[in-house]
């Protein structure tokens, strides 16, 4: 009579060897991480009453240890016991694609081999050649030399023609070696070396029973990758997700839910503590060697180093539609994980002291429901490409910033209308610069246009040194933009086939006694 189904649990955290697979046990969902994947496997096994061993073969030789957990469903009263793995040498490579990769470089080099000892024997005979055109007097009768230099002539032209067919020859089969070699670099396998692990158990009957292991193994990884699509007309901004998977773990992951996180199990959860800091009075630096030197400024740098990994706060898990199959050949695989749709606000700008254009950019409002990671950017206006940037890690609710690309339909110029230097003051002389710009606008569009021009006011750095906007100057809207002092910014509304014309001036002085301040162009 047998007796209802029990879990049991048995965490494993033990030194690991390596060895061959007999008979691999499935896998059934994979977890992959930025820098590793989690694995969860099961076997179906027939149990014997008393003491046994239930053996899942076919496992990476370069499994973690410690994340390593076994579970098994069987009758009432079976127990885990220890876990064990053994090793068993591997004798093929681990990949097919690796093994047939292999012969094909083999079969490459032998003919490069070939090639070359062809070349050779041309090179012999074109020896022999030139020795007879330097010995024209073993010719008996001086009337046969003209025939037996064009003889000469004609084999030496042959010879040469087909040295320089073989190295032709060479060179293509140069570039076949070069990119099998490639391809097989990123496969990187090796020999197929597994580990076999052995679950010690005790069962009161003979029943079956389903053995889970769950563990995390490296070369595995995942990488975000975004589009932003902006349609100009509706001015609706798409933000497009996508996954790009490769692994490279010894076992090909065939027909599996896959997940992808967003957690980095190297991190550890270390919360960095900062030092205890010290103030006193100050004594003469000690004479120290350059080793003494030196392991200060180790440690400074691995605090920083500390600080800039616990800025990364980011945690999500996405569900990949569907099934999945992913070789482990380390080949990239694509997936989508989704798309945002977000009204955008358009607007150009310009810095027409650094360049005659207006770039046109997209603002809205990120309403995801999980954080999006940092990663590159691809950006699209009305289809068309218009470059690459790369997405900065994005909040629910955080507002989005993105450039478009050239707005060739708003037209830039920036003219110099003044340039005075002289002098004022009577008892008191001083120097002044009077200098003027017109940064004009072209609207060409059918719509209004929102502008913001940037431009730079000089920042004194001496008390004697002063800097003030000219009276005529048009008002910027704002003043040391983004606490950059100096930075203006005039946002302006440029309706539809008009111009729009402001003035940029300012007016440095410094004292009579004083040089020109440097930085003044």
């Amino acid at each position: 009579m047998h007796r209802a189904l029990q879990p049991v649990v048995c965490t494993a955290l033990m030194t690991l060897a390596i060895a061959l697979p007999t008979q691999a046990g499935q896998i059934t969902q994979v977890t992959v991480y930025p820098d590793r994947a989690g694995i969860t496997m099961e076997k179906e096994l027939t149990l014997e009453a008393g003491e046994g061993i239930l053996s899942i073969d076919g496992l990476p030789t370069r499994l973690d240890v410690n994340t390593v957990s076994v579970r098994a469903s069987g009758p009432q009263g079976m127990r885990l016991g220890a876990l064990e793995t053994r090793t068993i040498p591997g004798r093929d490579l681990a990949h097919p694609r690796e093994q047939a990769l292999t012969e094909q470089l083999q079969e490459l080099e032998d003919e490069k081999r070939h090639i070359d000892d062809r070349i050779r024997a041309h090179q012999v005979q074109m020896r022999l050649i030139e020795q007879l055109g330097t010995h024209p007097e073993a010719l008996p009768d001086s009337a046969e030399w003209p025939q037996a230099w064009e003889r000469v002539g004609e084999g030496a032209l042959g010879v040469l023609d087909a040295i320089h067919q073989q190295e032709r020859a060479r060179r293509t089969l140069e570039a076949d070696i070069e990119r099998v070699r490639r391809e097989l670099e990123q496969l990187q396998s090796g020999r197929r070396d597994s580990l076999q692990a052995r679950i010690h158990y005790h069962s009161p009957e003979a029943a079956s029973a389903t053995v889970t292991l769950e563990y995390t193994v490296p070369d595995a990884r995942w990488t975000p990758l975004y589009e932003a699509r902006l349609d100009t007309d509706t001015q609706e901004l798409r933000l497009i997700q996508r996954a790009e998977v490769r692994q490279n773990t010894g076992q090909d992951w065939s027909d599996i839910p896959l997940y992808l996180s967003t957690a980095q199990p190297r991190l550890g959860g270390y919360l960095p503590v900062p030092p205890p800091w010290y103030l006193d009075v100050p004594r003469p630096a000690p004479t120290t060697t350059r080793l003494s030197r030196s392991l200060p400024e180790a440690a400074m740098a691995a605090e920083a180093d500390t600080a800039q990994l616990e800025g990364t706060t980011f945690t999500a898990r996405y569900r990949v539609p569907g099934r999945v199959n992913i070789a482990s050949d380390n080949q990239p695989h694509r997936h989508n994980l989704g798309e945002e749709v977000m009204e955008a606000r358009l607007s150009v700008r310009a810095a027409p002291r650094m360049a005659p254009r207006a770039y046109l950019f997209a603002e809205s409002v990120f309403e995801g429901e999980t954080p999006l990671l940092p990663g590159p950017l691809t950006l699209f206006q009305d289809g068309a490409l218009v470059g690459q940037h790369r997405l900065a890690g994005l909040r629910p609710n955080s507002e989005l910033d993105m450039a478009f690309g050239v707005d060739e339909r708003v037209g830039i110029d920036y003219q110099l209308e003044r340039d005075d230097k002289g002098q004022e003051g009577r008892l008191r002389r001083q120097n002044r610069l009077q200098r003027s710009h017109l940064m004009t606008i072209h609207n060409s569009h059918g719509r209004d246009v929102e502008v913001t021009l940037l431009d730079r006011l000089p920042v004194s750095r001496d008390e004697r040194i002063t800097v003030t906007l000219a009276d005529d100057a048009s008002e910027p809207s704002e003043r040391d933009m983004n606490d950059d002092r100096g930075l203006l910014a005039w946002h302006r509304t440029v309706e539809a086939g008009e111009e729009l014309t402001l003035r940029f001036s300012y007016t440095v002085t410094w004292p009579d006694d004083m040089d020109t301040p440097s930085g003044l162009r």
